[in-house]
């Protein structure tokens, strides 16, 4: 005689196991999450942008199989297809990417193309500066938590660097990314990135030092060598004067150039550093505010006028990067040392 009950009990308890049997983190990450002061990744509960209408009957087979590697897999093609048929909004794919990141979080493509879909298509789908933040925020860290679960690759690391880099032109924090990827191996433009983030910082003796530490590397570096050449000839004068203390003499200095080349952003910006070095915050205001005008993706320029603007009591231009470094909780960055 069959006891259906017995056989419900039994069926219940087979899933039970198979749920509790497939926890997240190994040993292995956690210390190294603890390590890198990376933050933890969110129970699934507590995660708002999962969608589990997202996932159909063979998904959630495959998923109480045993199978989430090849239930990810199934959910990411279903996602390119609706996307290439026009059949998904950008948001709501954002609901199939971040389910395929609970599937499988030690895959690295989902974590990239999440991170860059939320800095860069839905940031241009709103005008309003505290959203786009908000999607600033979340693009970054999404590539946060991707490290977390993946911290001995380089791909993540890079893509993180890269957004501050290209989207915020925070050049500081997008360098202790890119450092950490030398850890792994990577390709060697990464190299030559940090050395451009310095110069455009400005930072002409750190840039210096990347530049030559590329050309000790592969002294056939073409591009190094012809930086380390425009900037001795160019910035570093005007850099060695401020550090003397003769600012005068340093702002003339970049004059010389900005005469031949008036919207050069380095000189912008090197010479407004000069302006905050020296003190006079008024002046520097409106070489930052120039930069602002003359390049319309200067993020770094904006940031610094709404700075300088808060410091001298002026109105405080609402620009998104300026609101997320305000309100963007600190979090540990890796170091390096070479």
């Amino acid at each position: 005689m069959r006891h259906p009950k017995r056989y419900n009990w039994i069926g219940w308890l087979l899933v039970i196991v198979l749920i509790v049997s497939y926890q997240p983190l190994s040993d292995s990450i956690d210390t190294q999450r603890l390590v890198l002061g990376v933050k933890r990744p969110m129970a699934l509960t507590k995660i708002v942008e999962f969608d589990p209408t997202a996932i159909t009957g063979v998904i959630a087979g495959a998923i109480l199989g045993g199978f989430r590697e090849m239930a990810a897999s199934m959910l990411w093609l279903k996602l390119d297809t609706m996307w290439h048929s026009g059949k998904v909004h950008w948001f709501e794919g954002l609901h199939v990417m971040r389910t395929v990141t609970l599937l499988d979080p030690h895959w690295l493509e989902p974590w990239r193309v999440t991170g860059w879909h939320l800095a860069y298509n839905l940031y241009v789908e709103t005008d309003d500066p505290d959203h786009r933040a908000l999607l600033l925020e979340k693009g970054i860290s999404a590539l946060k938590e991707g490290i977390s679960w993946n911290p001995d690759r380089y791909e993540l690391y890079f893509e993180l660097g890269w957004t501050y880099y290209d989207k915020l032109d925070d050049f500081e924090e997008a360098t202790k990314w890119f450092r950490y990827c030398l850890q792994f191996e990577h390709p060697e433009y990464i190299e030559r990135l940090i050395a451009h983030a310095y110069e455009r910082l400005p930072d002409i003796p750190k840039a210096l030092d990347w530049y030559d530490y590329c050309l000790k590397r592969r002294p056939s570096d073409r591009t190094a060598k012809g930086a380390t050449l425009t900037i001795r000839e160019r910035y570093l004068p005007a850099w060695q004067l401020m550090e003397a203390g003769r600012y005068d003499e340093a702002i003339a200095e970049v004059n010389k150039y900005l005469t031949v080349e008036p919207k050069n952003r380095i000189a912008l910006h090197l010479k407004a550093h000069i302006y905050e070095q020296a003190g006079n915050l008024a002046k520097a205001l409106d070489m930052w505010k120039l930069a602002a005008e003359t390049a319309a993706l200067d993020d770094l320029a904006r940031r610094k006028v709404a700075d300088i603007s808060a410091q001298l009591g002026r109105p405080v231009p609402h620009t998104p990067t300026y609101i997320l470094q305000q309100r963007a909780p600190q979090q540990m960055a890796p170091t390096f040392r070479r």
